[in-house]
This record gives structure tokens, sequence and C-alpha cells, in this order.
């Protein structure tokens, strides 16, 4: 725990040089949105509102989070990308975009896609039916077409372009395939696999930054 401290101090203090203008008083927020994809790492909450075991809405999740209530998130309080938010000074938390209560203003400064137990293999989700990194990309189109229904096409292609993405994921796969059920292991070995997982996160790079160019070539010819 102590490395894990030091670790995470770290990488705040390097995130407050780079991403705000400081650190102490009121930050100044850089992003006008954070869109986030993966695991139970960063899931705020999609597992909620999905059929499927791996769910975080129940004790002793949420312990600390405010109101010591349980939100989907698969910890006792806030996930990285809530601190992340509300270190630059848009927001206390991500909410899930699968939330049906979103307000505008959530909708606005970002929301999570993650879902948790995913992964890049999609053999990873096929027995726990959550949503695979390979299709997140595609609630992006969704969640744009509705920022669009808000502040028109050209704002949104604003927000949406300058958005700081955060993605995680991975440890599931290796969970899941390599290691508690050796499926993968038996086409693998372990440097193959982690080359397989790799060229999954290119592929699912690949799809968000081809989506987001199609939105601003649409936008702006």
């Amino acid at each position: 725990m102590p490395h894990t401290a030091f670790l995470f101090a770290l990488i705040t203090a390097q995130f407050c040089i780079t991403i705000t203008h400081k650190c102490n008083g009121n930050p100044i927020p850089q992003f006008p949105a954070i869109l986030v994809f993966g695991d139970s790492s960063v899931d705020t909450g999609n597992n909620n509102y999905i059929l499927t075991p791996f769910r975080g809405d129940h004790p002793p999740y949420g312990l600390d989070f405010p109101g010591s209530l349980p939100t989907g998130r698969f910890s006792n309080g806030k996930l990285v990308p809530d601190i992340l938010a509300s270190m630059i000074g848009l927001k206390e938390t991500i909410p899930p975009f699968l939330d049906p209560y979103l307000s505008e203003q959530d909708m606005l400064t970002g929301v999570s896609f993650a879902s948790a137990g995913s992964g890049y293999d999609d053999l990873t989700t096929s027995l726990s039916h959550v949503i695979p990194m390979s299709k997140q990309p595609g609630y992006l189109k969704d969640y744009v077409r509705r920022v669009e229904g808000i502040v028109g096409e050209k704002e949104a292609a604003r927000i949406v372009g300058s958005a700081l993405v955060i993605v995680s994921a991975g440890t599931n796969d290796f969970i899941f395939n390599f290691y508690d059920v050796p499926t993968r292991r038996i086409q693998f070995t372990i440097d193959e696999y982690q080359d397989f997982l790799q060229k999954q996160l290119r592929n699912v790079v690949k799809v968000q930054i081809l989506a987001l160019y199609f939105i601003l070539l649409h936008v702006y010819g």
C-alpha cells in the first residue's frame, strides 16, 4: 500500500503540472469533458443497467463514497476518472453513460462507457455478458448524437474533439482466459497473448479515432 500511495502521489503531482494551471485553490480545467472506456477500474455504474452478475450496486461497495451508498463502482469510494474530474474542476464524479437519468450538464462534461468484467479479448465477456471493449466505442456515436441535440453539431464536435479520453482494461483478459481458465494459454505463450491484446487495444483506439474523424468531417467538411 505505501508503494501504491506513493505512485498515486507522483501521478497526481504530474497531472497537476500538465493538465491544470494550478492545483491549490480552484484548478482550471483544460478539457471540456472526460470520456472513459474500460473495465471495473473505470466503470462508474454501467453494469447496473445490463443483465450481468458483475455488479457493484450492493454493500460493501460505496462505503466511502459520498452518502455511503453503492453506486455500481467496484470500489469503496471514487474511481480514478472521478478523482481526475474533480482535480481539474470539471465535476465531482463521472456518471455512467447508460444511466437513464443523466442531466444535460452531465452529458456535456463527460461520461463513462466502461463495463466491469470487460477486456480487449471478446472471449473475456462471453460468459459475463458485459460490454466488451470492442463495442464500447459504439456508444460514443450515441453520446455524440445526444450532445448534438443539446448544443448543436459544431459545439458537440468541439467538446468531443477536445475531451480527455481514458482507457483502462486488460487485467480481466489474463485472469479469465490465461490463468483461471487457461483457454488462451493453449493458443498463446504469455508474450504472444500480450501482443494479441495490444493489437486489440490498437483496434479499439483506431475505431475511436475514426469515429471522431468522421464526426469532425461531417461538421466541418
